[in-house]
């Protein structure tokens, strides 16, 4: 098959199923497991976005941050799709039926343009959970608001100063980074564009005065202006197996470099964004990775893993 119509039949695999390893997929589309990471970029550079979970239950799965629809292509790109798939199938007539409910499913994931990928970025793969806390209540609401294109008066407390306001805001997008959810939007009040971080907001309200969107924001050009990423760490780690596999089969950013160590280890660098993140991944390899720099990072991991022995040496005493 072309590549195209393995991207398209990878797509159709990942929709029908929760989640599948390289392998599979490789199998099932008779390929190389490499070429299986090659069809995910080109996806992702398409506005398809594949999840990539490590482990032994791990694999690959298609974005579905619950209440986000996935929105991949426009129309153009679609109605050029279906050239090319008619193309193929022209001379190819075996595989009809597959690329066909291949498209309709692309169809379908359109039929809301309004609501695109240019309003959602998310920097970090976390999922948002609808059900818990006021933070997920609250965003709720706002994604009400937006769709509706509804203005929205919040009660916000400043984490430089404490201070409580009242705004009148415009929701234009919303963001995941280092473990936070923000709603960008214009604020009535300062007449320029803020973020506010849902965690700050004390109450919501939709008012029944729309506003206008502007046809050409797009979140992921204004995300690196708006004051999200602050000190970029450039992280050195030396990660062993079975852990070293897995990170192997992901991107964590553009410059990573991964030199092969003796035993399957790897060392591993690249400039990461998001603190707690990073710390958080760090920490969730346990004794499979090693910090070599940055020497903070290095300091702040080992307290940290100092805090959690101080803490159950406690938690046996008492018990």
């Amino acid at each position: 098959m072309s590549k195209l119509s393995n991207c398209l039949q990878m797509i159709q695999l990942l929709m029908a199923r929760p989640k599948m390893k390289i392998n599979d997929l490789a199998k099932e589309l008779e390929v190389k497991p490499r070429m299986i990471r090659v069809y995910r970029d080109e996806l992702e550079k398409a506005g398809v976005y594949i999840e990539s979970e490590r482990g032994t239950n791990g694999g690959y799965s298609l974005d579905r941050r619950s209440i986000l629809p996935i929105r991949n292509f426009n129309s153009t790109e679609v109605q050029e799709l279906q050239i090319a798939i008619q193309s193929y199938l022209s001379r190819q007539t075996d595989n009809e039926s597959t690329l066909s409910n291949a498209l309709e499913k692309i169809k379908a994931a359109q039929r809301d343009q309004s609501l695109s990928s240019k309003h959602f970025y998310f920097a970090n793969d976390y999922l948002i959970n609808s059900e818990v806390g006021d933070e997920s209540v609250y965003y709720k609401t706002l994604y009400q608001a937006f769709t509706k294109r509804k203005k929205v008066v919040i009660t916000y407390e400043a984490a430089s100063t404490n201070k409580v306001t009242t705004r009148t805001i415009h929701p234009y997008a919303f963001v995941v980074y280092d473990e936070n959810i923000y709603c960008v939007s214009y604020c009535e009040d300062k007449r320029a564009l803020r973020t506010f971080k849902l965690i700050r907001i004390r109450e919501v309200q939709i008012i029944q005065e729309n506003y206008y969107l502007p046809d050409d924001f797009d979140i992921t050009e204004e995300f690196p202006h708006l004051g999200f990423i602050r000190e970029p760490q450039e992280v050195e780690l030396i990660i062993e197996t079975p852990i070293s596999n897995q990170v192997k089969e992901s991107i964590y950013s553009d410059d990573q470099i991964i030199e092969e160590l003796p035993n399957n280890a790897i060392r591993f660098k690249a400039t990461l964004n998001g603190e707690q993140s990073i710390k958080k991944w760090i920490l969730g390899m346990g004794t499979k990775a090693k910090v070599i720099g940055p020497e903070r990072l290095k300091r702040e991991i080992n307290k940290e893993v100092e805090q959690m022995l101080e803490y159950y040496r406690q938690t046996n005493g008492k018990s």
